[in-house]
């Protein structure tokens, strides 16, 4: 039976799906994007969360699942897509994840919806859906208009060029925005070591990029964005204790808009100094030179001090500090 809910959900259908996954694709809980807390509804408030199943009375046959902004339904990603070994071959799938695409679609404001997959046969089902591949990654781009990924870009970042930009909280309101903005700049010199996001590691990511923010949070740091009132990104930022008294300050910005980067970064240590850290440290590929010297304007200079008790540094990084 075709079947669809709106997060959240009952217990013993949260424990079908983790039934499902686990033990039908995903190598671990840590596979999974969507997990128990947001399905129990911890982002009700916030995050639009639907899932499409086939199911029999006991047990749940396939899945997937869509997330967007409930107050800016504009761009939503598509994920947790998993079929039981034993019902594969009737095309649930791809019926779900048709279902799910025309049922977001069907949103005036909606223009665009990402997945990714590692799966060449499910790459093709998607295909066959209207999803494209984005270059140099393992992520899916599906529009509304029938666009191209570049010419979404295009115009996603240029039709609102006048738009006033704010500083935010990093928060599960940009989890999808997050997507459009790393992906179409997918460069070694997009890095953020406070989420581990080191260079292009990240084309392999789609609802997960989120969590590797979200990381940030629950290991007592915090993020922040630069973006539009459509919550479009133009840079980000983070900083969290890497070790005693030493607190790491990152980031990465749009080609372009490095001003809104410098801007956030001054925001940053002025939130900084409430919490006296000893060090103020930033760390930077020793190829990325205009990062470096974002850094150097704000009055970082290289660390003589470059040993860091109990942390080992990233290699072919730079240790900057201010003083």
């Amino acid at each position: 039976m075709k079947k669809n809910y709106t997060i959240p959900i009952e217990q013993n259908k949260i424990d079908q799906l983790y039934n499902l996954w686990l033990n039908n694709g995903y190598d671990s809980i840590n596979d999974i994007d969507i997990v128990e807390e947001h399905l129990n509804g911890i982002e009700k408030n916030i995050s639009e969360i639907k899932l499409y199943t086939f199911e029999t009375p006991t047990f749940i046959e396939s899945s997937c699942i869509t997330i967007y902004d409930k107050n800016l339904p504009v761009l939503a990603g598509l994920g947790e897509v998993c079929t039981e070994i034993n019902s594969r071959g009737n095309g649930f799938a791809g019926k779900l994840c048709s279902i799910a695409r025309d049922d977001f679609f069907s949103k005036n404001s909606a223009e665009a919806i990402f997945l990714g997959t590692i799966n060449p046969k499910a790459q093709k089902i998607y295909e066959n859906l209207g999803w494209v591949k984005i270059p140099r990654s393992k992520i899916m781009f599906n529009s509304k208009k029938g666009e191209s990924f570049e010419d979404f870009i295009n115009n996603y970042y240029t039709k609102t060029e006048n738009s006033d930009i704010f500083i935010n909280n990093g928060s599960p309101k940009f989890r999808i925005s997050l997507i459009p903005y790393f992906f179409s700049q997918i460069s070694n010199h997009n890095i953020d070591l406070n989420a581990y996001i080191i260079g292009n590691n990240y084309s392999s990511m789609c609802l997960s990029l989120y969590n590797k923010f979200d990381q940030i949070t629950k290991n007592k740091g915090q993020w922040f964005v630069m973006t539009d009132h459509i919550n479009k990104i133009y840079s980000t930022s983070s900083f969290k204790t890497i070790s005693k008294d030493i607190l790491r300050l990152d980031g990465t910005y749009k080609k372009g808009y490095e001003k809104y980067f410098i801007e956030l970064l001054k925001n940053n240590l002025t939130a900084i100094d409430l919490l006296d850290s000893q060090r103020i440290i930033c760390e930077v590929s020793n190829n990325d030179k205009d990062k470096i010297e974002i850094f150097r304007e704000l009055g970082f200079r290289e660390s003589y001090n470059n040993e860091i008790e109990g942390y080992k540094r990233e290699e072919n990084f730079k240790i900057l500090e201010i003083k």
